[in-house]
């Protein structure tokens, strides 16, 4: 009868909290004493060597280049032109090899989500829990950089908790059985063009991380309410209170780049609490402005655009699953050219030689700023005017224009 209760209770225990993966321990053969990788290369040269192996890369392609991404898809951009994977053979030749480097593929690659309009053949692009849940604790641990490709709705409408559903994120704390832990210590976000509210009828852009629900162009900067601005993404970063650097990737058209530029300006002066009670913000750098250009399909090709249907998954090989085959491969790889305002005051002008491909009838430029945010302590907040003047650092971020 014991015996019946606790298999019970094992059941469902086991339906509340998926088996953890378990560490591999493997069956390969030892480390040859006399090979010039191990008495010769240091550990940091070896590191650099598994590093350069392990990293993710575009998959191989056939000839008729079958699974290339379409131009007109909404994940196509610099550095997602196709499926990528992450070649582990090298964790296979021997026991020392495997113990340096089986724990570099979680450490040294991105961990990437769409909210939403994903790629068709990812698996969980939008359930971290589920996609973690895949991975050793150890494996976990390593976990450094977390990518979001997200629509501005997606975070403006306050579904910014519903990302870290069911996830442990943090160093402290004491461990609990079954449980999925992560600590992210950098995390990037990319607004892609189609991302914005609304982009499909070109209203103006707006933003503010601070406001919740759809901000307009007009109302940017304009007084919020602590209260409400509490439940804004932009004060939700306490959450993860591991993150050192954040990265905000901002898209548009070229022919909205006066008003990119101007949030960017805003921008600057947007400092994001981590941990406020410690004074700890996310807070802009100046000097990591950069801008770019890139080639891709034109907006009327985007608007035509539908969700595509899922391709077949492979699981020995499922990074390397094929579209449909009915459309039209894309013959090169969207890359970012740093902005030259001189050559971009016309649209249509054509570019310099080994600059990025000339424009066409079908395609046209994209403009994308990034801006980085590190973590540092605030003390003199009456120093800072950008800052509010709190009696309480505890009190939620808002606008600038909000207290001054």
């Amino acid at each position: 009868m014991r015996a019946t209760r606790y298999m019970k209770r094992r059941r469902f225990e086991g339906l509340e909290a998926p088996q953890t993966p378990q560490d591999l321990v493997p069956s390969l053969p030892a480390a040859p004493l006399t090979s010039p990788l191990f008495t010769v290369f240091p550990a940091e040269i070896r590191n650099r060597i598994y590093a350069l192996a392990l990293e993710s890369e575009d998959s191989p392609t056939d000839d008729n280049s079958r699974s290339l991404y379409q131009k007109n898809a909404f994940y196509y951009r610099p550095g997602y032109k196709q499926p990528k994977r992450i070649q582990t053979a090298l964790l296979q030749t021997c026991q020392q090899i495997y113990a340096e480097a089986s724990l570099l593929p979680p450490a040294i690659n991105e961990h990437t989500f769409w909210f939403h309009r994903p790629p068709p053949h990812v698996k969980h692009p939008s359930s971290p829990l589920n996609y973690f849940r895949q991975m050793t604790p150890k494996q976990r641990a390593q976990v450094q950089h977390i990518h979001l490709f997200t629509q501005q709705y997606f975070l403006d409408d306050s579904d910014w908790s519903w990302i870290w559903d069911g996830l442990r994120i943090g160093v402290d704390g004491r461990s609990l059985r079954g449980e999925c832990r992560i600590a992210p210590k950098k995390m990037t976000i990319t607004f892609r063009h189609t991302d914005w509210w609304f982009w499909e009828n070109n209203d103006p852009l707006g933003i503010d991380p601070f406001r919740p629900g759809r901000t307009h162009a007009a109302d940017m900067g304009k007084p919020v309410d602590p209260h409400v601005a509490a439940q804004a993404w932009g004060n939700k970063f306490n959450s993860l209170p591991c993150l050192e650097e954040l990265v905000i990737e901002f898209e548009t058209i070229i022919r909205k780049r006066d008003q990119l530029d101007a949030i960017i300006q805003q921008a600057l002066e947007w400092k994001f609490p981590i941990q406020p009670d410690k004074d700890l913000y996310l807070v802009a750098e100046p000097s990591s402005k950069s801008a770019y250009t890139w080639v891709g399909a034109k907006e009327a090709e985007l608007k035509r655009q539908r969700p595509a249907a899922v391709w077949p998954i492979d699981d020995e090989a499922e990074s390397e699953s094929q579209p449909d085959q009915n459309q039209e491969p894309v013959p090169a790889a969207p890359a970012l050219v740093p902005f030259n305002p001189r050559s971009n005051l016309c649209t249509g002008s054509a570019t310099s030689p080994g600059d990025q491909p000339q424009l066409d009838a079908n395609t046209e430029k994209f403009y994308v700023v990034f801006l980085t945010w590190r973590k540092q302590r605030i003390q003199d907040w009456t120093s800072i005017k950008s800052m509010p003047c709190l009696s309480a650092p505890t009190t939620p971020w808002c606008s600038p224009r909000t207290w001054l």
